[in-house]
């Protein structure tokens, strides 16, 4: 069962990470945001989508507590957008890091304490 989970977090992450890297690059490049600010603001995009399919694809957990799955989802995704613009901030700012292969590496990062955090933390049973 977890291996199947396992899975279907991925696959979403992946569709999560595409909708996300394109609103980060869109933000930075086109729009001249700051690589902080275009991170949270493509970040949440990603959460988003991730939360409605993470909730009715990867756990299947139905209606059962929506409120209280909202709050634990998004602060699993809080923290985990902390350590990505701490990482960001590190990488880039400290070492003049590409922005662009900054944030790809830090969604690597993020993965794992995501999958854990929302396994165990949001959908648990």
């Amino acid at each position: 069962m977890i291996k199947k989970q396992f899975l279907r977090f991925i696959t979403v992450g992946l569709i999560c990470t595409v909708i996300s890297y394109i609103s980060f690059f869109v933000a930075l490049r086109f729009f001249s945001i700051n690589y902080l600010i275009s991170s949270c603001l493509s970040f949440m995009a990603g959460v988003f989508v991730g939360f409605f399919l993470n909730k009715n694809w990867t756990f299947t957990s139905g209606e059962v507590q929506t409120k209280k799955i909202i709050i634990h989802y998004f602060t699993v995704y809080i923290i985990s957008l902390g350590i990505n613009l701490l990482f960001l901030r590190i990488t880039v700012g400290g070492f003049g890091m590409m922005p662009e292969l900054a944030y790809f590496l830090a969604i690597g990062i993020t993965t794992c304490t995501n999958f854990i955090g929302t396994k165990f933390f949001v959908f648990k049973k």
